[in-house]
């Protein structure tokens, strides 16, 4: 008797990844892996299922990540949302409240972060707007590696997009006070700016702890 396992990390998909995140059962996490039925599992040697038990659990530590910033999938071109300073607020607040039970909401944070492609023409690409009604299942079909690779990208350019703000922070703070020196007052942009300054840490910050059970690449 055989199971068709799943033999690398990029044979996953997302959506089996959540399961396998989220579910305390064995042979829930073996079944959506396998396409067998956990009514089917059950008749099943014991041995069989502590094997595959075993390999899922150590497939799950050999992790592999790629970045592609514009991936198909259902037959459509995603891409990296490419402008993070035209987030809406409507993106804010949902990206937010998708972490907080980040594999339960993992298709849903990916629908965020990646929109249909209007326009491509080499490296350049536009997306469409967000408008909180796509079809978020799409993204249960992504590779675990690509998902992997999201989350990559966002913890080797944190230090970069932290200090970017930071600095641009100090410019409106240097400004301010040479406008105050010169009677004009403290400008209105340097409250926005800090605001979003700490939105961002805080999405950033939640995106890393929400990713922690996946394995250091």
């Amino acid at each position: 008797m055989e199971l068709r396992l799943p033999h690398r990390w990029s044979d996953l998909t997302l959506g089996e990844l959540q399961v396998m995140m989220t579910s305390e059962n064995q042979l829930e996490r073996i079944s959506i892996c396998t396409g067998q039925s956990v009514d089917k599992l059950r008749t099943m040697p014991q041995k069989l299922m502590e094997a595959a038990g075993a390999h899922i659990d150590e497939l799950l530590t050999k992790e592999t990540a790629r970045f592609e910033k514009v991936v198909e999938m259902d037959g459509k071109r995603f891409g990296f949302v490419p402008d993070w300073d035209a987030f809406t607020a409507g993106e804010w607040i949902d990206l937010e409240n998708h972490l907080e039970d980040f594999w339960k909401n993992a298709h849903k944070v990916m629908a965020v972060l990646f929109r249909e492609v209007t326009y491509e023409l080499g490296e350049a690409y536009e997306v469409k707007k967000y408008t909180a009604k796509e079809d978020a299942s799409i993204f249960e079909e992504m590779p675990a590696d690509l998902v992997s690779g999201t989350l990559l990208f966002f913890w080797t350019t944190r230090n970069e997009l932290l200090h970017s703000m930071k600095y641009s922070l100090l410019e409106a703070a240097e400004a301010a006070i040479q406008s105050a020196k010169n009677g004009g007052g403290i400008t209105s942009s340097t409250p926005s700016q800090a605001k979003t300054s700490s939105r961002w840490t805080r999405l950033l910050n939640s995106l890393f702890k929400s990713s922690s059970n996946i394995s250091a690449i």
